[in-house]
């Protein structure tokens, strides 16, 4: 009975290890040729492994794209969690800098693949990103917003879903520009003073000590005209990918 559990332990091993090949080739394969222009039998070269293998964990290359996003996705949100547990400061804002801070980096780094899975979520609802994967990225940020205002370091009367969409937005803004805007190496690539920025952001509207701010038309107009040079940037970036 022993032997037998160890056989069947070794082959899910050996299947797993498969797939993860699988999977890795073809995130590779995704990122260089977009969905549409991806050939199966290239992913299957990569991952040297016969193509009718493919179609046995796969039936079809949406459900294989489905399958690369729901890991990447699934692995940001574990590794975002255990930056969270790594962090030894209980304060809000020495917790959000880790977090920030991973998520610049992150995007950053996986640039390429990002900018693949945004472009599906425009134009291809069939292995667009699901929102529950997102959902669980993001609720990271959530438990840790909520965290601070239950420790008093927050307003309370702040809301959750705009300080998150500024959290995310404006690094991920950053993080583009960097990425569009210099050509050295990424691991070069000044990220602490957007760091420094996004906190100092979070002290100055949502510290405890703060009230609400008075709107500032005059600065939402330079951010809805930065949103806009961004969006051409997004069309012109979507073009050279579908190419």
């Amino acid at each position: 009975m022993a032997t037998k559990a160890v056989n069947l332990e070794t082959q899910r091993a050996k299947l797993e290890r498969k797939e993860r090949a699988i999977l890795d080739a073809a995130r590779a394969v995704f990122i260089e040729h977009g969905f549409d222009g991806a050939r199966v039998s290239e992913i299957a070269r990569r991952a040297s492994i016969g193509e009718g293998t493919i179609y046995s964990y796969y039936e079809s290359k949406a459900e294989l794209m489905l399958a690369v996003l729901q890991q990447f996705w699934d692995g940001l949100t574990l590794e975002a969690e255990a930056v969270m547990a790594s962090i030894k400061a209980e304060g809000f804002f020495e917790r959000l800098q880790a977090l920030a801070q991973y998520h610049l980096n992150t995007v950053i780094v996986n640039a390429d693949f990002i900018n693949l899975t945004f472009a599906l979520r425009r134009n291809n609802s069939e292995v667009s990103v699901s929102r529950d994967h997102l959902r669980h990225y993001v609720a990271v940020f959530d438990q840790l917003f909520r965290r601070g205002q239950d420790r008093g370091e927050l307003r309370k009367d702040a809301v959750l879903w705009q300080a998150r969409d500024v959290f995310y937005g404006a690094l991920e803004y950053s993080a583009r520009s960097i990425e569009m805007t210099m050509d050295v190496n990424r691991h070069l690539r000044q990220q602490k003073p957007v760091v420094d920025q996004m906190i100092s952001l979070f002290q100055a509207h949502y510290g405890a000590q703060h009230q609400a701010p008075e709107p500032d038309n005059s600065a939402l107009d330079r951010l809805s005209s930065k949103l806009d040079q961004l969006s051409e940037k997004f069309d012109s970036l979507d073009k050279r990918l579908s190419r």
